[in-house]
Order: structure tokens, then sequence, then C-alpha cells
């Protein structure tokens, strides 16, 4: 009873507290901000995909009309380190790091609004059957991959957010 009550209680609290979730399509502001953002090519097989995915992330109604901010994305190449080496020094196991840095850049004044970096980690097991193994590697790179795309999305719509909510309160002010 006691645990109905505090879950009941929980859900009152949480949503009395403000709490918005980014990743919706009813907020149009930052969802057409972030439409406006033109993504430069990302080199490599990875870059593609990465870029795909923060096209479909930022601009998921696929808006056009005239960018007014540019995305500058580094994708760092993949780190492989060998865990769990066995006596006859075989790894049985593969950890993965890929990282990338990022700017959001305001093509009209060319200022940099954002630049941050972010990174994912992962790990894989090496069976004795390498083709496997190999695509047990590439599912970890996609998955990496669609990691570093939400990371960054969600930053750039939380920039974003708060470039919103600060013009609200100084239109409340005045």
């Amino acid at each position: 009873m006691f645990y109905k009550n505090l879950l009941f209680f929980g859900f009152i609290f949480l949503s009395a507290c403000g709490f918005t979730p980014l990743n919706t399509t009813h907020d149009t502001t930052i969802t057409t901000d972030t439409a406006h953002i033109a993504i430069s090519p990302i080199p490599n097989a990875e870059g593609w995909q990465l870029k795909q995915l923060l096209v479909d992330k930022l601009n998921p109604t696929h808006l056009n009309g005239e960018k007014k901010y540019t995305l500058d994305v580094n994708l760092n190449a993949p780190t492989f380190t060998d865990q769990s080496i066995q006596g006859d020094n075989f790894a049985s196991r593969e950890t993965v790091y890929i990282s990338a840095t990022y700017t959001l850049k305001e093509i009209q004044t060319n200022r940099i609004l954002l630049t941050q970096s972010t990174g994912a980690r992962g790990a894989y097991n090496i069976v004795l059957e390498p083709y496997a193994t190999q695509i047990a590697r590439n599912r970890l790179k996609t998955d990496l991959i669609r990691t570093i795309g939400d990371n960054i999305s969600i930053r750039i719509k939380a920039y974003f957010k708060a470039q919103e909510d600060i013009r609200e309160s100084q239109t409340i002010s005045n």
C-alpha cells in the first residue's frame, strides 16, 4: 500500500515539475530551428551513416528552406582494444570506442554557437568463425554511430530549447 501511494504521489510531483521532453514532434519551434541546419559531409561509410541519422533526427519532417546554420562533424576513426586475453594469446572480446567533435555555426555571422564532443563505447565477443565476428563488429559500430547521432541531436535540440526559453523570459520581463 505504501509503495502504491508513493508511486501515485511521485507521478503527481513529476507532472508538476515542468518537465517537457525534447524529442517530441509537438515542439514546432525547435523542429523549425533544427530544420534550418545544413550538415556538412562526413567522410567514410560511418560518416555517411551519421549524417543520415542527424538529418532524420534534426529535420524529421524534411522541411526544405533556407539554411541558417551549419553543422560540422569530425568523426574520429574507431579504436579497438583487446580484452579478455586467454592463455593462448587469443582475445575473446574487443572494445570499440568512437568519438566525434562537432561545431554548430550561424551561417550569416559565422558565429560559433556550440562546440562539443561526444563518444560511445561498446564491446563484442570474438568467436572462432570470422564471419560472425565481423557481423558483430559491424553491428556494434552501427549502434555506436546511432548513439553518437542521438547525443549530438539531443544536445543541439537542448541548445535551441535553451535559446527559446531565454527569448520567452525576455518577452515576459519586458
